[in-house]
C-alpha cells in the first residue's frame, strides 16, 4: 500500500481538508482546488491553499509518492489505486485535461460502520439472507453505494461464518475478520481483471463474493453465472432506477445477444437497491432507496424486457419489501426526515406523491422502518 509522508505539499492539504470532514478533493491546473462537504462542492479561497499551475501539480505529487507510482501517473492518461496519509485512507484517480494533469481523492473512512447507523431500511438484510443469486447496488457517483456494500459485509462480517472474496479495483476498506474470512484481491496487483477475479473466486470455496463493480461483458457474465451456480454475488452499478440498471446491463452486449442476457438475468437478479442520497432535517444527508427484489412477476418483465411493466410491479409489491423511490420518498417526509420542499426537489413524480399523502391512491404505509 502506496503510503505518503503528511509532512509533503500533498500532505498539509489533505490534512486540512481532513480537519474541514471533506470526502473529496479535486485538482486541476491553473483552477482553484474543490472539496465536497456534506455532498456540497466548495472551492478552496486561494488565500489558504494557491491556485495550483500544472508543474505546481506534477511537482506536488512527485514528491508526494514513490517514482514507480509517479512514473504511471505522468505516463497513463487514467489511473485508479488507493494510499494512505496519516491514519487516512483515499481512493485516487488521476487523468489528464486537455493535457494537464489532474485528480480526484476521496476519502474511504476505515472505522467499523454498523448497518443499523445508516438509516437503511432493515428489508435490505433480508435480501443477504439466500444463500445465491445476483444483488446490485446501484446510484449514482457519491451517492453512498460503497458504504453501503461495506455494511452489508460487516453485518455479515458479526453474524454469520462465512467466506467473502472481494474483488476491487482499488481496494478500499480492509475488513478485520470476526466470523467471517475475508480474501480481498486487487484488479492489477493480485489478479488481471475482475472476469478472471469471479472465475477464480468461484473455485475457492466462497460464500459470498462481492464485485467491485461492473465494467464489462466480461464481468457481467461471470458474476450471473456465479449467482447461479450457487452463490451470492453482490456488486455496484451506475444506474438511477432498477429498470435503468437491467437495460444497462443488456446494453453491454450486442443486439442479438441481449434476449439471452435477459433470460440469464431473470434467473440469476436476486435484487436491485438504488440509492439516492438527499439532505435531511438534521442537516445530514440519508439514503431514499428503491428496492426491487424477484419474484414470477418481476422475473417475467426481465425476461421480456418490459421495463414500463417492471415499475409497476415494483410499487405494487410494497408487501413483499419492494418500492420506488417515490414510495420511499414519501414515507420519509411522513416521518418527517426530510421537508416538503426536499421532497418536491427530489421526487421522480411530485404530483403522484402528493396524492398519496391526500389519501387518494393506495397507502404505502409501513415501508421505512427506522
Amino acid at each position: 500500500m502506496e503510503r505518503i509522508n503528511p509532512t509533503t505539499k500533498l500532505g498539509k492539504l489533505l490534512d486540512w481538508c481532513a480537519q474541514k470532514k471533506a470526502t473529496d478533493l479535486h485538482a486541476q491546473a491553473d483552477r482553484r482546488y474543490a472539496i465536497r462537504i456534506d455532498g456540497k462542492l466548495e472551492r478552496i479561497a486561494p488565500e489558504q491553499f494557491p491556485v495550483p499551475s500544472n508543474t505546481d501539480i506534477i511537482a506536488m505529487l512527485r514528491e508526494a509518492f514513490s517514482d514507480s507510482i509517479h512514473e504511471k501517473i505522468e505516463r497513463l492518461l487514467e489511473m485508479d489505486f488507493s494510499f494512505l496519509c496519516g491514519q487516512m485512507r483515499y481512493r485516487a484517480n488521476f487523468s489528464k485535461q486537455q493535457g494537464k494533469q489532474s485528480f480526484s481523492f476521496r476519502v474511504v473512512p476505515q472505522t467499523i460502520i454498523k448497518f443499523e447507523d445508516l438509516g437503511l431500511p432493515t428489508t435490505i438484510l433480508d435480501l443477504i439472507r439466500e444463500p445465491r443469486g445476483l444483488i446490485m447496488i446501484t446510484g449514482a457517483a457519491g451517492q453512498g453505494k460503497s458504504t453501503t456494500v461495506r455494511a452489508i459485509l460487516q453485518h455479515l462480517n458479526e453474524t454469520a461464518a462465512l467466506r467473502i472474496i472481494t474483488i476491487e479495483d482499488p481496494i478500499e476498506y480492509l475488513f478485520q475478520e470476526i466470523k467471517c474470512q475475508f480474501e480481498q484481491r486487487e484488479v492489477g496487483v493480485d489478479t488481471n481483471s475482475f472476469s478472471d477475479g469471479i472465475r477464480n473466486a468461484v473455485r475457492q470455496d466462497p460464500d459470498v463474493i462481492f464485485l467491485g463493480e461492473i465494467r464489462d461483458r466480461e464481468s457481467i457474465l461471470a458474476g450471473m453465472q456465479a449467482a447461479e451456480t450457487g452463490d451470492l454475488v453482490l456488486t455496484t452499478l451506475h444506474a438511477d432506477s432498477a429498470p435503468q440498471a437491467i437495460e444497462r446491463l443488456r446494453q453491454f452486449y450486442p443486439v442479438q445477444d441481449q434476449a439471452n442476457v435477459s433470460a440469464l438475468l431473470a434467473r440469476s437478479l436476486n435484487a436491485v437497491v438504488c440509492q439516492r442520497l438527499i439532505p435531511s432535517v438534521a442537516g445530514k444527508r440519508i439514503p431514499c432507496l428503491e428496492i426491487m427484489k424477484r419474484n414470477m412477476g418481476i422475473q417475467d418483465c426481465i425476461a421480456r424486457n418490459d421495463m414500463a411493466l417492471l415499475a409497476g410491479h415494483i410499487e405494487a409489491s410494497t408487501h413483499e419489501g419492494m418500492h420506488s423511490f417515490d414510495q420511499y420518498l414519501m414515507q420519509l417526509l411522513q416521518s418527517r426526515y426530510v421537508t416538503e420542499a426536499v421532497a418536491k426537489h427530489y421526487a421522480n413524480n411530485w404530483s403522484k406523491v402528493e396524492m398519496e399523502m391526500k389519501g387518494f391512491v393506495p397507502s404505502t404505509s409501513g415501508i421505512l422502518k427506522p
